[in-house]
């Protein structure tokens, strides 16, 4: 097998298209940090059969880790030699074919979290079971399988494949701490009653015992694989504390500058959506945007907090909420009227929404990338990120020139950034230098999917 060659990671605005500046280690890059360029191989010999097991359900509108793979196999149309599958969970099976050399293949769950109320968190249902059959039964004459997650998926994926030919990596999707610290607490409030689980919590530390369970599960599973696909810095600092000498690469996020575009926006008509038109004042008024899971994992009420303070100084601005989640209702009760809620959005839904409002928040610190943000800056939208890890304040080429970075948990101090953005000169200058960010290191799909993936596939299983 030919040996992947160490090379330092490529930086975000500074060479490598739509990946942010990622934070250099002081020593240093990575060592075993590798970045491999686009290898074609001659369409006439074998493709080669690359399986991806993401242990979530496919719906029309899923999260950003399953909306990132829905798009990787789409874009598989336009890389030759490759033949690409995607499991995930479906109410039954079904097999969804995006092109001759893509398709979904979805599984029912053994024992999917949906059958429980308590766990119903957010964050998308999952299966509870050990192994998976069917998959076991599915998971032969692949070169290689990527995981996404630790869950039953991988499990199963590493009893089939233990001592076989075929290649077993991982891709990290989700801060599996930061999810069960946030998630831990509230299961076990809704299962026991928030008073007896919210003593029993502060008891026994609920969420940082959760964290550590699922943090070992992870490093775990990824000593089974032989190589890692990370998105952030922190991600690869943690697969060499995990497992030293273990091969890691980043991995991009494509972009579609057409669908998410200041040529979308559409205010009249957003503000029609909204019950704003008939004051005859919608256009007066400031619209701040949230988007993602509305719960404490995306601090969804750090951003409600600081529009009300804002509003408490007389200033006319709302938010708006695209997804779901428990923190809804909540948001509701303090802002009231000023608080739009709109769901879960289509992704041509959510790019009208974005065209149309005139700031995006985004507080989490949840995230291995955040495409949402992204999509914010191609929209043409000043944003305004956390600056803590697990952020999303990486993301920026110049803070305070295409957004704006806050390294605090105060709603106050949330407030006063978006205060400066109260001026409709400064928004348009930064959301116009957003724009220009993304058009001049966004890369299609195709390529993220060829030259991060596709390339280091094909070298681990003595392709290149």
């Amino acid at each position: 097998m030919r040996q992947l060659g160490d090379c330092t990671p490529r930086r975000f605005g500074v060479g490598s298209p739509l990946l942010p500046s990622l934070p250099s280690h002081p020593e240093g890059p990575s060592p075993r940090a590798v970045r491999v360029e686009a290898i074609f191989m001659d369409p006439s010999s074998s493709p080669l059969r690359v399986a991806v097991l993401v242990t979530l359900y496919w719906t029309p509108r899923a999260g950003g880790h399953v909306k990132t793979w829905e798009r990787l196999a789409d874009a598989a149309a336009e890389v030759p030699g490759l033949d690409l599958t995607v499991f995930l969970l479906g109410e039954t099976e079904k097999v969804v074919e995006r092109s001759p050399r893509a398709r979904l293949h979805l599984l029912a769950p053994r024992f999917g979290t949906d059958r429980l109320a308590f766990l119903d968190s957010g964050a998308g249902h999952t299966d509870l079971a050990r192994i998976h059959p069917r998959l076991a039964a599915l998971l032969t004459g692949f070169d290689l399988v990527v995981t996404t997650d630790h869950f039953v998926f991988a499990r199963t994926a590493r009893r089939v494949l233990s001592g076989g030919p075929t290649v077993l990596v991982h891709s990290i999707h989700t801060d599996v701490e930061t999810l069960a610290r946030t998630y831990a607490p509230a299961i076990i409030q809704r299962l026991l009653g928030e008073r007896l689980g919210a003593a029993l919590d502060r008891w026994l530390n609920i969420g940082a015992w959760a964290a550590r369970s699922e943090a070992r599960k992870l490093r775990d599973h990824l000593g089974a694989c032989q190589h890692v696909f990370v998105s952030r810095q922190e991600d690869a600092d943690l697969v060499e504390d995990a497992h030293p000498g273990l091969p890691h690469s980043f991995l991009r996020r494509g972009l579609d500058l057409t669908l998410f575009s200041p040529a979308r926006r559409d205010r009249a008509g957003l503000d029609q959506t909204l019950g704003l038109g008939s004051e005859g004042r919608g256009s007066e008024r400031l619209l701040a945007l949230f988007a993602g899971r509305a719960d404490g994992s995306k601090r969804l009420m750090l951003a409600v907090e600081a529009v009300r303070r804002l509003r408490d100084q007389g200033h006319e601005i709302d938010l708006v909420i695209a997804g779901a989640g428990m923190d809804l209702p909540r948001a509701q009760a303090i802002l009231g009227a000023h608080c739009h809620l709109l769901g879960l959005l289509a992704q041509t839904d959510l790019a009208r929404v974005m065209a149309s409002c005139d700031l995006f928040i985004f507080p989490s610190v949840s995230e291995t990338l955040g495409n949402v943000v992204l999509e914010a800056r191609a929209s043409g939208l000043p944003v305004v990120l956390s600056g803590q890890r697990g952020g999303t304040g990486w993301l920026l080429n110049t803070p305070g020139v295409d957004g704006l970075v806050v390294s605090s948990d105060d709603p106050e101090v949330w407030a006063q950034a978006v205060a400066s953005l109260l001026s409709p000169d400064v928004r348009h200058a930064m959301g116009h230098a957003a724009r220009e960010a993304m058009e001049a290191n966004a890369q299609t799909w195709a390529r993220v999917l060829s030259e991060d993936l596709v390339g280091p596939w094909r070298a681990l299983v003595g392709r290149a």
